[in-house]
């Protein structure tokens, strides 16, 4: 059996071999220049495809579809803040309407070179658009709208007990609750901001860590050496880290180790 003694700080308990455990879901954005999708589809359950507001063309868009149904992984959509010279990650003071209508539009234009709507599996968030709906009601509610007026169907990935989650559940969307395994996360269960120490995992020990806490005990923990609760359904590694490609291969060799 697996030592897992100097990886956790926890009591080891054998949950790999119990039916009742998730089943692992991983999820990677793509669509982002990066050219990685190939080697990681095969490797993967979920992606999240940039579909215009950072990053994507209707072009990558359909070559990423067909992708993602070769691979049998779940189609997501990535909408993101208008704001490609800044890779959506800076949060932008943006009229409700033009943000909704930016939304909209990227919802919209996706489902199309879908062909069929009800193939979508998820919508998740980029960037700060991802951060602002967790923190921010207002904005929040705009993307809830958007879901509600273009796939009401879809899944909506966000972080747990996060404003949108709870919003969106009240709001009857279906919420899958969702981990970063490669980002650093802060005493309150919010990501720590990224240029800012600890932001970023990059050692596939350190993900493999994270994901066996997360999978045993359903815990993180912090940039502060704390310990806190997530009971998460998909599991994130960001298509734009370093070694993406090699981490997500180690980090499921030692997975499959031990199941």
């Amino acid at each position: 059996m697996f030592d897992c003694s100097s990886i956790f700080p926890f009591k080891c308990q054998n949950h790999f071999t119990n039916n009742s455990m998730k089943e692992l879901d991983i999820n990677v954005d793509i669509g982002e220049g990066f050219n990685i999708e190939a080697e990681i589809m095969p490797l993967i359950q979920s992606c999240n495809i940039a579909c215009g507001g950072h990053a994507g063309n209707n072009k990558e868009m359909s070559k990423l579809i067909s992708l993602a149904r070769q691979n049998n992984v779940k189609i997501g959509v990535h909408p993101s803040y208008p704001d490609k010279d800044n890779f959506g990650r800076i949060s932008m003071n943006i009229d409700k309407k033009k943000l909704k209508y930016s939304i909209k539009s990227q919802l919209l234009n996706f489902i199309k070179l879908l062909n069929e709507s009800k193939e979508l599996n998820h919508v998740k968030p980029h960037g700060a658009l991802y951060n602002d709906c967790a923190t921010n009601e207002n904005i929040a509610t705009i993307l809830i709208e958007c879901i509600h007026e273009c796939c009401p169907h879809a899944t909506l990935f966000t972080l747990p007990e996060s404003k949108l989650a709870k919003k969106a559940k009240s709001k009857g969307i279906i919420v899958c609750k969702e981990a970063f395994l490669d980002r650093g996360y802060m005493d309150n269960g919010q990501l720590q901001p990224r240029g800012k120490k600890g932001a970023l995992i990059t050692s596939s020990h350190d993900i493999f860590k994270r994901l066996k806490n997360l999978l045993l005990h359903y815990k993180i923990q912090t940039i502060n050496n704390n310990w806190i609760n997530i009971d998460a359904d998909t599991y994130c590694l960001h298509g734009d880290h370093p070694n993406i490609v090699e981490n997500l291969k180690d980090v499921l060799s030692m997975y499959n180790k031990i199941i």
